[in-house]
């Protein structure tokens, strides 16, 4: 029973010490983006045709992104820092999405904002319970 508190208390710290949103969303900062490229399912394929890698060609000084890959519809960018996605996601205004570390650019006539949405939505639920937003996943 002790060594329950002695954990408990040790856990509590953690989160009074840690970024709240680093605790509850810090599993997302490794997402690979290599799934995206080779997906194996078609709901990743149809959303994302012609998906190929683009790091070289998109990162570097002006985007410090470590991943991207581009598609006909949208393209990802997974970032080392959050504080460099959330700059590049206000960046692309109404056509990006911030997902922890990921930010994703949307085609102007890529998805429909319905299938952006279903999108966004299964981005954000990767490696957690509840999304940013609250949403449960």
């Amino acid at each position: 029973m002790a060594a329950a508190a002695v954990v408990g208390t040790a856990v509590g710290a953690l989160a009074v010490y840690l970024d709240p949103d680093d605790f509850r969303y810090g599993g997302r900062a490794h997402i690979d983006l290599d799934s995206w490229v080779e997906a194996d399912d078609s709901w990743t394929r149809t959303a994302m045709p012609g998906a190929a890698w683009a790091t070289d060609e998109l990162c570097g000084t002006d985007l410090p992104c470590v991943q991207a890959v581009r598609s006909d519809t949208l393209t990802m960018y997974r970032f080392g820092d959050r504080d460099d996605a959330v700059t590049a996601a206000r960046g692309y205004a109404d056509e990006g999405h911030l997902s922890g570390w990921i930010v994703v650019r949307f085609e102007p006539d890529g998805l429909t904002t319905a299938e952006r949405s279903e999108f966004a939505g299964y981005l954000d639920c990767i490696n957690v319970g509840v999304a940013e937003g609250g949403v449960e996943c």
